[in-house]
């Protein structure tokens, strides 16, 4: 059956080990979820790109690895790792019981035992601060510009000054393209997973439409001061899911229409807040860095997947940035297709090896070690 709620999270690292060689995790496996490092940092004061501030703004993060620092005590290897919409920082992880991640693991791109990885959960996900907590509708409605503006005090208040490298996937690929324009001058390598630099328009833009207008024109809603949460974040999350998957894995899972129906009837009471949902499907608001390319100072990989319905690479926007940036590298991963937006982890060893690659070129002070 296809989960929602947690599986709106936009294929996570809970996918990290399949399809990824057995025999490179065999070796000393980790558990990242009892390895994790985890605080909370809370930024005072912090106005939002519309001039709406909170006195407190809580920001969860996780960490792994060990900072590395130069002759003048500055931290070198410090990596920002950014998770897709809903997600959470310990996502990376993988789910309980799992002992392998093939992004942090020894060899991989993000290899924690290179980098002092740093993980947050963004302004209204995960253990941050987000709309359920209270505030509901009057919570300041923030973009990825706020994102990455609190981002950059948590990295700060860690005692990171310059990032070795930025990344992320789907929406955190996107918040690595607002870091590029945002702060050009904070980081050595920019890395954007399965994201455009463009607005989300088009269909994409339709996809976030009707996953709020689901919500929103449910009666149970009431402008968001609902008792009970509102079963219709299940439909909504189950319309946006479909995005994620290919036509071959859900004639599958759902081979006639009837078992569709069954399918969202069984379906528990969501574990999203409907509140946190649509503030998480508006968040992208205002975005346009293909507008502000010429900012962007840090190299960059781009990785894109060619079965992906949410980023179609038929656009070509990923691709026609980097033939505009100065030095970029672009990689489209024609392989796992049948997983769609989700392609990415299951084929991690087809792009890992070029990412880690990549890093060592850019990054050989940190990888010598």
């Amino acid at each position: 059956m296809r989960k929602v709620g947690a599986a709106f999270v936009v294929m996570m690292c809970a996918m990290a080990v399949v399809g990824f060689g057995a025999g490179a995790c065999v070796a000393q496996a980790v558990d990242y979820r009892k390895a994790a490092v985890s605080g909370d940092f809370v930024a005072k004061n912090f106005t939002f790109h519309d001039g709406a501030t909170m006195p407190e703004l809580k920001l969860h993060y996780v960490t792994w690895g060990t900072p590395r620092r130069n002759a003048a005590g500055e931290i070198t290897n410090a990596a920002l790792l950014l998770h897709g919409t809903g997600g959470a920082g310990m996502n990376f992880a993988g789910a309980s019981g799992e002992h392998a991640n093939a992004l942090l693991e020894k060899g991989g791109p993000v290899d924690a035992t290179v980098f002092y990885v740093i993980a947050p959960d963004a302004i209204g996900s995960g253990k941050s601060a987000k709309p359920s907590d209270g505030l509901r509708q009057k919570f300041p409605h923030y973009n990825l510009e706020d994102v990455v503006a609190a981002g950059k005090l948590l990295v700060e208040s860690l005692g990171v000054h310059h990032l070795a490298v930025v990344t992320g996937i789907s929406l955190g690929g996107r918040t690595t393209w607002q870091w590029g324009v945002q702060y050009p001058e904070f980081m050595d390598a920019l890395v954007p997973m399965i994201s455009s630099p463009r607005p989300n328009a088009g269909r994409r833009g339709e996809i976030d439409f009707l996953a709020e207008a689901i919500v929103r024109n449910d009666r149970g809603f009431d402008g968001g001061n609902y008792t009970t949460n509102p079963h219709s974040v299940a439909l909504a999350e189950m319309m946006y899911g479909m995005w994620l998957s290919q036509a071959v894995g859900l004639q599958e899972e759902s081979p006639t229409r009837d078992a569709v129906a069954a399918e969202f009837a069984s379906m528990e009471p969501p574990e999203t807040d409907a509140n946190d949902f649509i503030y998480q499907v508006r968040m992208n608001d205002g975005f346009d860095a293909w507008r502000q390319l010429e900012k962007i100072r840090a190299p960059m990989l781009l990785i894109n997947m060619a079965g992906d319905l949410m980023v179609p690479v038929q656009l070509g926007d990923a691709k026609a940035a980097a033939a505009k940036l100065k030095d970029a590298t672009y990689i489209e991963v024609a392989e796992g297709s049948e997983y769609g937006h989700g392609g990415l982890m299951p084929t991690i060893a087809v792009w890992g090896p070029t990412m880690r690659a990549w890093l060592e070129a850019r990054e050989p002070q940190n990888f010598s070690h």
